[in-house]
C-alpha cells in the first residue's frame, strides 16, 4: 500500500470539543447521574494537561461536591482571559446540585427530582460550547457511536421502568 494510503487509514478524524446540552441530558439522565461524574474527571484531566496543574483528577471527581466550584471556576477564567464574557452563579449552581441530589432520600416521587442535577451543568455547557465553537468553528460535533445510542436506549429504559414504579400507587 503505497505512504498516502496508510496515512489516510491511519488518520483520525478530529472531533469539536463541544458537547449538546440535549446529549449531556440524555446521558445524565440515562446513566443516573454518573455522566456527571464522567463530565468532571475530564474537565479535570484537560485543566491537568492544559496548566500543568499538580492534581489528581480521580480524587478531585471522587470528592466532587468539594471541588466542582473550582471546576467551575477555572472554566469561568479561562473563557474570561479569552474575551468572553461569562455570568453563570456558580455558587448557585453548586448548591442547586447539592440540594437536587439530596432529593434521592426523599420519599418517592421526590426523588426523581435528582434527575434534573444536569440543570446545574447547563450554563457552563452553553459558555463552554461557544469557546470551543469559535477555536473550531471548522470541527463538527462527534456524533453519536452506536455503542452511545444501545446505552442511552437501556438507560432509558430503565429510567422509564423507575418512574413507573414511582407513580405505582397499589
Amino acid at each position: 500500500m503505497p505512504d498516502n494510503e496508510q496515512n489516510y487509514c491511519k488518520a483520525t478524524i478530529e472531533y469539536s470539543r463541544v458537547l449538546s446540552v440535549w446529549k449531556f441530558a440524555l446521558f445524565s439522565v440515562a446513566s443516573l447521574g454518573i455522566y456527571q461524574i464522567y463530565w468532571n474527571y475530564k474537565g479535570w484531566k484537560f485543566f491537568k494537561e492544559k496548566d500543568n496543574l499538580n492534581v489528581s483528577p480521580f480524587w478531585r471527581t471522587f470528592l466532587m461536591p468539594f471541588f466542582m466550584s473550582s471546576l467551575f471556576y477555572r472554566f469561568s477564567d479561562m473563557l474570561k482571559k479569552e474575551g468572553h464574557h461569562v455570568n453563570y452563579p456558580t455558587s448557585f449552581l453548586i448548591l442547586f446540585w447539592m440540594w437536587i441530589n439530596t432529593t434521592t432520600i426523599w420519599k418517592e416521587p421526590v426523588w426523581l427530582l435528582a434527575h434534573l442535577s444536569f440543570l446545574s451543568f447547563i450554563p457552563v455547557l452553553n459558555s463552554l460550547n461557544v469557546y470551543w465553537h469559535e477555536k473550531s468553528p471548522e470541527l463538527s460535533e462527534k456524533p453519536l457511536t452506536a455503542k452511545e445510542i444501545v446505552f442511552l436506549v437501556a438507560g432509558i429504559l430503565v429510567f422509564l421502568i423507575a418512574l413507573g414504579d414511582s407513580f405505582n400507587f397499589n
